[in-house]
């Protein structure tokens, strides 16, 4: 999650996010990330199609599930499941080292029946929106597959690895299978709230570039400005502002590192009224400037 491509990913009509694997044509993205990197040490939040599973490798960080906040510490981890809203932090700005894991399902579909029968019993389960996954039992089994996947994309990928990493996740999905009691864990079907949020985003998400008020943004999720500003409270931590200025930010660092475009050009196209107030914020929320940040990270 530290290298510029995590910074380019498309989104879908939805909101949802176009996973930027590490090979575009073999669907699994892995990367070690470092959460200093991030603006106020936090993520944006994001869903996507993909399972997600992180393994925090030292430090601590906080995890935001549809709202639900569960605590990650060193040698733990979580698997997120399909389509769910989600993000990590840290609220007192500590350093964690983690590494990200991303793998598509077309990765198990070997047949239709497999897939809805043994794979979508826990992709499509309303009740494991996450697991969170601890030192010990079969969890550990699982982290350590995730260890192994990502030595196996250390180094430029050859051909053995690519099997490999889909054997690594068969026996993961195994583990979950054979050992996840669903009746377990209370329904997390999702609710009016998570529904009128995820509208909201999706909006700001295709409109970011061009000057967002508040009422725009509440319109959008079908609520009054107080609901729409207690809904990003109760979810994402930030208020609807705040969020729509880390997005932007997030989405200029492909231009700022990939291209020699000047800062007032990046400022105008990411939707900030011009390039002091890009350069205010960006110190902000980043800890440095913009060509600080370049130089750092090139």
């Amino acid at each position: 999650m530290n290298t510029t491509s995590e910074y380019c990913s498309a989104f879908n009509k939805d909101s949802s996010e176009t996973v930027a694997y590490n090979n575009p044509r073999f669907p699994a993205y892995v990367r070690q990330g470092i959460l200093s990197r991030y603006p106020d040490y936090s993520g944006i939040s994001h869903w996507h199609e993909d399972l997600e599973f992180i393994l925090v490798k030292k430090g601590r960080m906080t995890y935001n599930v549809n709202g639900e906040l569960i605590e990650l510490c060193e040698n733990s981890g979580i698997m997120v499941n399909s389509r769910q809203l989600h993000f990590g932090f840290s609220a007192s700005c500590e350093e964690c080292e983690f590494i990200c894991i991303l793998l598509s399902m077309e990765l198990l579909c070997a047949n239709k029946w497999f897939l809805e029968n043994y794979v979508e019993h826990i992709t499509e389960n309303p009740y494991l929106p996450y697991l969170y996954l601890e030192d010990s039992g079969w969890k550990k089994d699982i982290l350590r597959k995730l260890d192994q996947i990502y030595g196996f994309n250390k180094d430029p990928i050859e051909a053995l690895a690519y099997f490999e990493v889909i054997e690594s996740f068969v026996c993961i999905m195994k583990l979950l299978y054979q050992n996840l009691n669903i009746e377990e864990h209370s329904p997390k079907t999702e609710t009016s709230e998570l529904s009128s949020l995820r509208d909201m985003i999706t909006f700001i998400e295709k409109n970011f570039t061009h000057k967002l008020r508040l009422s725009d943004i509440a319109l959008a999720g079908a609520c009054c400005n107080s609901r729409c500003c207690m809904l990003f409270k109760k979810y994402l931590r930030d208020t609807p502002i705040r969020y729509v200025t880390k997005l932007r930010l997030r989405k200029s660092l492909a231009d700022l590192l990939d291209s020699d475009a000047c800062i007032t050009d990046i400022a105008y196209e990411y939707g900030f009224c011009g390039a002091s107030y890009y350069c205010e914020s960006f110190q902000k929320y980043y800890g440095m400037s913009p060509l600080q940040y370049k130089k750092r990270t090139i």
